[in-house]
């Protein structure tokens, strides 16, 4: 076989499994889909494929009940993604810019925190919020995402900060810039499609979450979507699966347009940051 013909072959084999990947990863989306549309008797009898008629009125209730649950998620997300940008910027530019001692200890301590998994931490985390009486608010969804995001924000951000000319700072103290003038007028705007990753990152977060709502929270109104929905067609003695399938769906449309409309900031945020490091 002459190595035109092996090109051709290889080639092949790699769009065959890019296909397979793709059928894989879109089928359950065509399931959701599928589930949306039917009576509870359809899904009882035939839950994994097609049946007909569609049901669209289970998109009409979801669509009532996600509205409270739409605010508190886009509130507890802007808010918390506001907070974790700027705390993590702000921490990052004193690690990478600003000198004192203890400065790489106290930085390489912060980051260890990446290597403890979630789990060790959740109880301990709801006794400390218990403690502090901010069950049943907001405050116990934003805080914990403030704080436990901006340990990978600090991470991306000072390598990013590092690689900056040291002319850029020089320019700006001669013209009179503060330290925090420095950080506001030059690292952020140049710093813009890492914010953007980590903005779009932490709201795709804050939308999936559904265990850290369900165990500190136990007012309905304050729900976020996901765990929102959960509670709200699940119950002790059945599950309506096309109504809660069609709840995701509608819950699924902002995030979708968030990505397309945020995808060349993500992808220029991932790029910048793996080149900084």
């Amino acid at each position: 076989m002459n190595t035109a013909r092996r090109i051709v072959v290889r080639q092949s084999l790699m769009h065959l499994l890019m296909i397979v990947l793709v059928i894989l990863l879109l089928y359950p989306l065509f399931i959701a889909l599928w589930i949306s549309v039917k009576d509870v008797t359809a899904f009882k009898q035939q839950p994994w494929l097609p049946t007909l008629p569609m049901w669209l009125g289970n998109y009409s209730y979801a669509w009532k009940a996600v509205d409270r649950y739409m605010f508190n998620t886009v509130f507890v997300g802007a808010v918390s993604t506001a907070g974790l940008l700027f705390l993590s910027s702000l921490s990052a530019y004193v690690f990478a810019r600003m000198r004192f001692p203890g400065r790489e200890g106290l930085y390489m301590a912060v980051i260890a925190l990446m290597m403890v998994p979630g789990v060790l931490t959740f109880v301990p985390t709801y006794m400390v919020y218990n403690s502090l009486g901010m069950l049943d608010t907001y405050l116990v969804l934003i805080i914990p995402t403030i704080i436990g995001g901006s340990v990978g924000g600090i991470f991306l951000l000072r390598a990013f900060f590092n690689g900056l000319p040291e002319a850029i700072f020089e320019a700006a103290r001669l013209d009179g810039c503060s330290e925090f003038n420095a950080y506001w007028r030059v690292c952020m705007p140049l710093s813009l499609p890492i914010l953007g990753t980590l903005a779009v990152m932490t709201i795709i977060g804050i939308w999936n979450d559904v265990i850290w709502p369900m165990t500190t929270i136990s007012d309905e109104r304050l729900f976020t979507i996901s765990a929102g929905l959960f509670m709200k067609f699940n119950n002790d003695y059945s599950t309506n699966v096309p109504v809660l399938f069609a709840g995701y769906t509608v819950a699924s449309l902002p995030l979708i347009f968030l990505f397309l409309f945020a995808n060349r900031f993500y992808i220029e945020g991932l790029t910048s940051a793996g080149l900084k490091l």
